[in-house]
């Protein structure tokens, strides 16, 4: 299995509650397979209010989460 073969996940929530819960379990599932390939570390990205994606990236080193605010920020 490499990257490739990893999809990321996509995660849209409208509360505090199932936003952690999600991403907790998100996260839990991309670590096994972080541990299988021993390469990349997990990005947690934040794309809009309730939008997040998490994903295996070879940004963040091996045994490491980041996460990314990537909101358009308005003025």
């Amino acid at each position: 299995m490499n990257m490739q073969d990893v999809e990321p996940i996509d995660i849209k929530v409208r509360d505090g509650a199932s936003m952690d819960r999600c991403i907790t379990a998100a996260v839990d599932r991309m670590i096994e397979s972080a541990r299988r390939q021993r390469t990349h570390g997990i990005l947690v990205t934040r794309l809009g209010d309730g939008h997040f994606v998490v994903g295996l990236s070879n940004a963040v080193p091996f045994g490491y989460t980041y996460q990314l605010d990537s909101r358009r920020q308005t003025a």
